[in-house]
């Protein structure tokens, strides 16, 4: 059996022009968004809190505090999903019912405090979860998913107001194009863009569907940007709010999450296991730069040229423009096998690029386990040239977990481990599942029972508390 790599295909002639710059471990875990403000970058955590960076040298952030809030019965701290904020203050929201949000003031970033959560007094919410949100002047705007938007005079920013809930399917997030209109992306209803202040029969409005569910929004002057998951981004004219103009689409092989904008034109996308730059050039969305980061990409952040690719377990800082030297880039750094018999082999082609203006020098892989072997790696790249090796997985009697150790000439990255995942005792792709029956936590109530999904592709996600 051999797997192919055809989602990569239709980039391999672009040129990728993203340094590394430094690749922090934060205390935080599964970074969910970056917020900017001044000199100050917040990174809300799924885990282990919220943390607070000093940006003066966009290239080289400082952490300077991580704040965890506690939850519950305080076993582990608030999530955090996004954050929008002040030159102060910042609002915290996530998916969890009813404790989903935190204020936080960090006039003294060295020392936030968390100051209290969004109310909810006099509407008839129950167990809300929050999502996306946005600031516009004295306005604050959160998503709630099936709950729709609501708005909050934040005039004294530790004390917002609430002063309007606007309904609709199933709000994902929320964007002010100005101090009086604003775009809700309705999860995979697509987009509405409303008049805040208006009489009933003047206020401009409109709705459309979109190819994917919007996960994101981005305005600058009168274009709309969309993340939509596994349909890519894309972009809207909306001068005219009452009838918006489709302008183009741009499908990343990945799940576009979250976007930032930056320059006069670019758009930074986090599609999982990589960050894209994209280009409006007037009539197109054109791919411009990325970089495989193989750390699960999950928010960006951009300021000026540098861009912040928040992940899992990482913060990984790039800078935008030519790269003089060469510049490695693998089209994997996680390989996982089939189920097999014991003999039996499977084959992963890995793709190598010089994206670099020079040549690229590569020594032969160090693998740590004996059950994988490499074939046909190359020893050098040109400027612009791609290769592709063969890694192989030869089952055997032993569990096969190993490390296949990359080393080349490329100044920024000169080492790059790659995952290797072959057999082991547990669930492997391939293998049957078993019968199971689980009580649904989210996305419904009852009980998933397995048994009533025979013949379809069934999706089961399991977190655990941290």
């Amino acid at each position: 059996m051999k797997k192919g790599i055809l989602l990569l295909l239709p980039i391999l002639c672009i040129a990728k022009n993203l340094s590394l710059e430094h690749r922090i471990n934060p205390p935080n875990r599964e970074l969910m968004d970056v917020e900017i403000v001044n000199d100050i970058m917040i990174i809300p955590g799924n885990l282990d809190g919220y943390d607070f960076y000093d940006i003066s040298d966009p290239t080289d952030p400082t952490i300077i505090a991580n704040l965890e809030i506690p939850m519950g019965n305080g076993n582990r701290s608030l999530p955090g999903i996004w954050v929008s904020a002040t030159d102060s203050v910042a609002y915290f929201t996530c998916r969890t019912k009813q404790e989903g949000s935190a204020i936080v003031d960090f006039s003294d970033p060295n020392n936030p405090v968390h100051i209290g959560a969004l109310s909810l007094s006099g509407t008839d919410m129950n167990d809300p979860s929050f999502e996306g949100s946005d600031i516009s002047g004295n306005l604050l705007a959160v998503a709630m998913h099936e709950d729709g938007v609501i708005f909050y005079d934040i005039s004294d920013p530790l004390e917002p107001d609430l002063i309007l809930q606007r309904p609709c399917e199933n709000a994902w997030t929320v964007a002010f194009i100005d101090s009086n209109h604003y775009v809700i992306g309705n999860g995979d209803h697509g987009i509405i863009i409303e008049e805040f202040y208006c009489l009933e029969d003047t206020c401009e409005s409109s709705s459309f569907p979109t190819e994917g569910a919007v996960k994101d929004l981005a305005i600058k002057d009168h274009l709309l940007f969309v993340a939509e998951g596994s349909d890519g981004i894309s972009i809207y004219d909306i001068l005219d709010i009452d009838q918006p103009i489709l302008l183009d689409r741009y499908d990343t092989p990945g799940l576009s999450n979250k976007i930032a904008l930056f320059g006069t034109n670019k758009i930074a996308v986090s599609d999982w296991l990589d960050v894209k730059i994209l280009e409006w050039t007037g009539t197109g969305l054109e791919l411009v730069g990325y970089k495989s980061t193989g750390k699960r990409t999950m928010a960006i952040g951009a300021r000026d040229s540098i861009i912040y690719s928040a992940e899992w377990q990482h913060l990984q800082t790039f800078s935008f423009g030519d790269i003089q030297e060469g510049d490695l880039d693998v089209g994997s750094w996680d390989i996982s096998y089939p189920n097999l018999e014991i003999g039996q082999s499977d084959t992963f082609d890995l793709l190598f690029e010089n994206n670099g203006q020079s040549p690229l020098g590569l020594y032969p892989p160090f693998i740590n386990h004996a059950d994988f072997q490499s074939i046909n790696f190359p020893e050098y790249l040109g400027p612009g040239d791609t290769s592709i090796a063969q890694v192989i997985y030869n089952r055997s009697s032993q569990n096969a977990s190993g490390v296949m150790q990359i080393t080349s000439s490329d100044p920024d990255e000169s080492q790059i481990d790659i995952l290797l995942v072959g057999n082991y005792e547990g669930g492997i792709v391939g293998l049957p599942a078993p019968a199971f029956t689980l009580p649904i936590a989210a996305n419904g109530s009852g009980d998933f029972l397995l048994s009533d999904y025979l013949g379809q592709v069934v999706v089961v996600a399991f977190f655990a508390p941290g």
